[in-house]
């Protein structure tokens, strides 16, 4: 979870940096974004076709919503930010195995500890 997090984070900032970056950075969409969630998943997690469709389109639906939060240029609502993370990772974890789900947890987990309790 640590590269998906890390992944995100460095998308959304290649969005922000803005036209001078474009030269340097390659750019990524909701749908990139999204797809490099689901691959990271699908070896991690042991997907199934089914679970990686849907999570691709819960994925693209969060990564657009975290795109918008950042097109005013300033940093977003953490508060709003943390809440749409606790909702997609409840509507993933309904997506999942129980086994699935426990190591989904543990990955989280191990996430948080990483970052100083911070997700």
């Amino acid at each position: 979870m640590k590269k998906i997090l890390a992944t995100i984070v460095a998308a959304v900032a290649m969005l922000i940096a803005g036209n001078s970056a474009k030269a340097q950075m390659p750019q990524f969409d909701a749908a990139q974004m999204a797809q490099m969630r689901v691959d990271q998943m699908k070896e991690s997690l042991k997907l199934d076709k089914d679970q990686a469709a849907k999570l691709l389109d819960l994925f693209k639906k969060q990564s657009e919503e975290m795109m918008k939060m950042f097109e005013s240029g300033s940093m977003p609502d953490m508060d709003k930010m943390m809440e749409n993370m606790k909702k997609q990772d409840e509507a993933v974890k309904k997506l999942l195995t129980p086994e699935q789900a426990k190591k989904y947890d543990e990955q989280q987990k191990a996430m948080r500890e990483q970052f100083g309790g911070g997700f």
